[in-house]
């Protein structure tokens, strides 16, 4: 792994691992789909494919979106499967090397954490979380 996508979910810093993503994008149109997982607000089309549109801090939370939409959109892969992540914003590509996630935290879709500054930043295994998913939500 090269690094991380720091991006801003509800006020607080996530890293997604650079090697599990596609592409971001601003803007997004949305068709409602039928999902078991109340993260899932329905499918997105890109890269010429209908794929689940996950609202990220409600799916790392086990909760429900808030009913407004965020703007940006993380593509990820992870195993030859497509999710699009709904993010308040995508920051930048930070290389700073990872650390285990302290035990503690109890993170089990982290890949590791990052220290930037005096801010530990969880970074997000994208296999953890569409592992969270059902089959039939998840493009292949």
């Amino acid at each position: 792994m090269d690094g991380y996508l720091l991006v801003r979910v509800e006020g607080r810093e996530y890293g997604i691992r650079i090697d599990q993503v596609v592409e971001v994008a601003d803007g997004f149109e949305l068709y409602d789909a039928p999902s078991s997982h109340t993260a899932v607000r329905g499918v997105t089309p890109m890269r010429d494919r209908l794929v689940p549109l996950v609202h990220l801090a409600a799916l790392l939370a086990n909760g429900t979106p808030a009913p407004e939409h965020c703007m940006t959109v993380v593509l990820a892969r992870a195993r030859g499967t497509l999710i699009a992540l709904e993010v308040d914003d995508a920051e930048e590509v930070v290389s700073d090397p990872l650390q285990p996630v302290p035990e503690a935290w109890r993170l089990p879709w982290a890949a590791g954490v990052a220290e930037r500054g005096d801010t530990m930043i969880p970074v997000i295994d994208i296999e953890s979380l569409v592992e969270r998913l059902t089959p039939a939500e998840v493009s292949r």
